[in-house]
């Protein structure tokens, strides 16, 4: 089972019968054991209460992919749809930041020298990340972006060059 939590409220978004990688990780961030549970429920017993895990450990648990290209020379650099990994990493933060520069680094990522590429995807995102962007910008970084996320921060006063199909506009 895979769990999404929004405006502090799980949806299930996937249900399998076999264990995933995800079951203990999610677990092990609620600190609930859902394996044992499962179990219970699987083999017939009828006594289970609700259990409040909504506030877990108190930690943020994420994970993210682990792409070939990182770890393999000469794999295909370029993504499609299917965002097809070779595996992932779980880390877990005080807070979201902190988990996923974590779990991040875990798979090679290294925190750009000199530019970065920015692509954000809706209104709020981009409004929130827009102190961090200016402090980027401060910090000497050039900056680069998709054509919606260069125009955003074009218009916030933020100097960003912006890139379409790959080259820049």
């Amino acid at each position: 089972m895979q769990l999404i939590a929004k405006n502090n409220e799980l949806k299930v978004i996937e249900c399998n019968v076999r264990v995933s990688r995800s079951f203990p990780f999610v677990s092990k961030t609620l600190d609930f054991d859902f394996v044992a549970l499962a179990t219970r429920v699987i083999v017939g017993h009828t006594d289970i209460e609700p259990v409040e895990v909504m506030y877990g450990r108190g930690l943020v648990g994420v994970k993210v992919p682990q792409f070939s290209f990182s770890r393999l020379a000469g794999a295909d650099v370029m993504l499609g749809v299917e965002m097809a990994s070779t595996g992932e990493v779980a880390c877990f933060g005080e807070n979201r930041y902190e988990a996923y520069l974590k779990a991040m680094m875990s798979t090679g990522f290294q925190i750009p020298k000199k530019s970065i590429l920015l692509s954000i995807g809706s209104y709020k995102h981009k409004m929130e990340l827009l102190p961090s962007i200016r402090i980027l910008e401060k910090m000497g970084y050039k900056l680069y972006a998709s054509m919606g996320t260069g125009d955003f921060y074009t218009e916030h006063g933020v100097e960003v060059d912006k890139y379409f199909r790959g080259r820049l506009w």
